[in-house]
Protein backbone atom coordinates (compact mmCIF):
# COMPACT_ATOMS: atom_id res chain seq x y z
CA UNK A 1 0.00 0.00 0.00
CA UNK A 2 2.52 2.21 1.06
CA UNK A 3 4.11 1.72 -2.68
CA UNK A 4 0.79 3.01 -4.22
CA UNK A 5 1.16 6.21 -2.03
CA UNK A 6 4.71 7.05 -3.62
CA UNK A 7 3.28 5.93 -6.96
CA UNK A 8 0.95 8.26 -6.61
CA UNK A 9 3.25 11.33 -5.03
CA UNK A 10 5.54 10.39 -7.87
CA UNK A 11 3.28 10.34 -10.76
CA UNK A 12 1.84 13.79 -9.22
CA UNK A 13 5.32 15.54 -9.11
CA UNK A 14 6.32 14.22 -12.05
CA UNK A 15 3.44 15.94 -14.10
CA UNK A 16 4.13 18.91 -12.01
CA UNK A 17 7.68 19.21 -12.50
CA UNK A 18 7.22 18.30 -16.46
CA UNK A 19 4.79 20.91 -16.73
CA UNK A 20 7.08 23.54 -14.69
CA UNK A 21 4.22 24.23 -12.80
CA UNK A 22 3.85 25.03 -9.22
CA UNK A 23 1.35 23.00 -7.06
CA UNK A 24 -1.61 25.69 -6.41
CA UNK A 25 -5.19 24.72 -7.32
CA UNK A 26 -5.04 26.28 -10.65
CA UNK A 27 -1.80 24.53 -11.72
CA UNK A 28 -2.94 21.26 -10.83
CA UNK A 29 -5.88 21.80 -13.32
CA UNK A 30 -3.21 23.26 -15.92
CA UNK A 31 -0.64 20.06 -15.22
CA UNK A 32 -2.42 17.43 -16.37
CA UNK A 33 -1.82 19.12 -19.33
CA UNK A 34 -4.69 19.73 -21.97
CA UNK A 35 -8.22 17.49 -21.99
CA UNK A 36 -8.24 17.84 -26.01
CA UNK A 37 -4.48 16.22 -26.38
CA UNK A 38 -5.31 13.70 -24.18
CA UNK A 39 -8.80 12.79 -25.93
CA UNK A 40 -7.26 10.77 -28.25
CA UNK A 41 -10.30 9.85 -30.58
CA UNK A 42 -12.07 13.21 -29.54
CA UNK A 43 -15.60 11.72 -27.67
CA UNK A 44 -15.11 13.93 -24.86
CA UNK A 45 -13.87 11.12 -22.54
CA UNK A 46 -10.62 10.45 -21.81
CA UNK A 47 -9.98 6.41 -20.63
CA UNK A 48 -7.52 4.85 -18.81
CA UNK A 49 -5.62 3.67 -22.26
CA UNK A 50 -5.62 7.29 -23.59
CA UNK A 51 -4.76 8.72 -20.23
CA UNK A 52 -2.32 6.46 -19.92
CA UNK A 53 -0.49 7.01 -23.33
CA UNK A 54 -0.93 10.54 -22.81
CA UNK A 55 0.12 10.67 -19.24
CA UNK A 56 3.62 8.33 -19.71
CA UNK A 57 4.51 10.39 -23.09
CA UNK A 58 4.79 13.78 -20.76
CA UNK A 59 6.56 11.59 -18.24
CA UNK A 60 8.98 10.03 -20.17
CA UNK A 61 9.87 13.18 -22.51
CA UNK A 62 10.50 15.14 -19.24
CA UNK A 63 14.00 15.92 -17.10
CA UNK A 64 13.23 16.50 -13.70
CA UNK A 65 14.81 14.30 -11.03
CA UNK A 66 11.25 13.06 -10.11
CA UNK A 67 10.78 12.07 -13.80
CA UNK A 68 13.69 10.59 -13.95
CA UNK A 69 12.63 8.62 -11.26
CA UNK A 70 9.29 7.65 -12.72
CA UNK A 71 11.15 6.19 -15.58
CA UNK A 72 13.04 3.81 -13.39
CA UNK A 73 10.08 2.33 -12.44
CA UNK A 74 9.21 -1.00 -14.36
CA UNK A 75 6.52 -0.70 -16.92
CA UNK A 76 4.25 -2.66 -14.30
CA UNK A 77 5.13 0.06 -11.58
CA UNK A 78 4.86 3.31 -13.95
CA UNK A 79 1.51 1.68 -14.83
CA UNK A 80 0.37 1.70 -11.38
CA UNK A 81 1.38 4.80 -10.43
CA UNK A 82 -0.89 6.02 -13.86
CA UNK A 83 -3.69 3.78 -13.39
CA UNK A 84 -3.90 5.09 -9.40
CA UNK A 85 -3.82 8.42 -10.63
CA UNK A 86 -6.44 7.97 -13.26
CA UNK A 87 -8.96 6.02 -10.23
CA UNK A 88 -8.36 9.37 -7.62
CA UNK A 89 -9.50 11.68 -11.12
CA UNK A 90 -12.50 9.31 -11.80
CA UNK A 91 -14.35 10.27 -8.53
CA UNK A 92 -17.92 8.97 -9.97
CA UNK A 93 -16.15 5.69 -10.97
CA UNK A 94 -17.64 6.39 -14.53
CA UNK A 95 -14.41 4.59 -15.93
CA UNK A 96 -13.55 7.43 -18.24
CA UNK A 97 -12.35 11.11 -17.29
CA UNK A 98 -14.82 14.13 -18.73
CA UNK A 99 -13.84 17.26 -18.31
CA UNK A 100 -15.43 18.52 -14.90
CA UNK A 101 -12.87 15.11 -13.53
CA UNK A 102 -9.97 16.95 -15.59
CA UNK A 103 -10.07 20.00 -14.15
CA UNK A 104 -10.79 19.13 -10.98
CA UNK A 105 -14.60 20.31 -10.24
Amino acid sequence: MHRFKTCAALAMAALTMATGLAATPQAQARMRGNFDSADANHDGRVTLQEYETYAKSRLMTANAPIAQRFKMLTPRQQYDCIAQRFEKLDRERKGYLDRGDWNGS
